[in-house]
């Protein structure tokens, strides 16, 4: 029976164990090897690379192992590059260890806090590839779905365009009807507020979340994750009171005499 050399994880004891090869009822050993030598064609690199299942000798766990090697994996021991020379080997265990996550990163995770039900579906579909632009660290895309998900709560409400206005009144096309111009983003957040769909500081939210938004595209600024991190939770928090809160009914049932 072969012991493996190195302890490797073992997924159900959740941690570093002693294994061995296992061997099938013919006492052979399931491995399977390749190097630089199995090829017709000669090969001026030396390597070898070793197949096997293993088995845990703590639980009986079985996992898959590769064993990989090559003449540029050597640590220096001594003062002659060319003869003081440690090899070693790379142990690739399958299924692999979970990776540990770093403490900042957990905390920088996003994480639903609300249940949305009622999000029209332009908000919903940008609110959705925002966060998952979040998730994936793509934050400059991420920074972007913020701003546009600001626009598409304008949008749906019916703010993105007002008459063109000059000296005092109203430009009227061919047919007597209102020019229209479109708004920018700082008149569409006020009109917001206007019509009570935000209160005073949700628009100041608003506003600022808006002014790190053309950071980003006009002064090549980089947003940090925590920044993207409160602005989402913050518009959650925004798109809950707008969507979600109207729904909600307390009723008072009596209570038994």
């Amino acid at each position: 029976m072969t012991v493996v050399p190195e302890k490797l994880y073992c997924r159900a004891c959740k941690r570093k164990t002693n294994h061995h090869i296992v061997k099938n009822e013919h006492d052979n050993e399931l491995k399977y090897s390749i190097s630089n030598s199995d090829y017709d064609e000669e090969i001026d690199f030396q390597f070898n690379e070793d197949y096997a299942i293993v088995q845990c000798r703590g639980c009986d766990a079985i996992a898959f192992l590769k064993i990989y090697g090559d003449e540029d994996m050597f640590h220096i021991v001594g003062s002659n590059y060319h003869t003081d020379r440690e090899y070693f080997v790379e142990y690739t265990v399958f299924p692999e260890e979970p990776k540990k996550e770093d403490p900042v990163e957990q905390l920088l995770q996003f994480k639903e806090k609300y249940e949305f039900d009622h999000l029209p579906n332009l908000i919903n579909g940008i609110r959705n590839e925002t966060i998952n632009a979040y998730r994936q660290r793509m934050n400059l895309l991420c920074n972007t779905g913020i701003r546009m998900l600001i626009e598409s709560i304008c949008m749906v409400n019916g703010i993105d365009k007002r008459p063109k206005i000059k000296k005092g009144e109203p430009v009227l096309d061919g047919d007597k009807n209102p020019v229209m111009v479109n708004l920018n983003l700082v008149q569409k957040i006020n009109k917001l507020k206007e019509k009570n769909i935000i209160d005073e500081e949700q628009r100041r939210i608003l506003l600022e979340i808006k002014d790190v938004g053309n950071q980003t595209v006009h002064e090549i600024f980089r947003p940090k994750r925590r920044d993207l991190l409160l602005f989402l939770e913050t518009l959650d928090l925004i798109l809950f009171n707008i969507y979600e809160l109207p729904h909600i009914k307390i009723t008072n049932s009596p209570s038994p005499s």
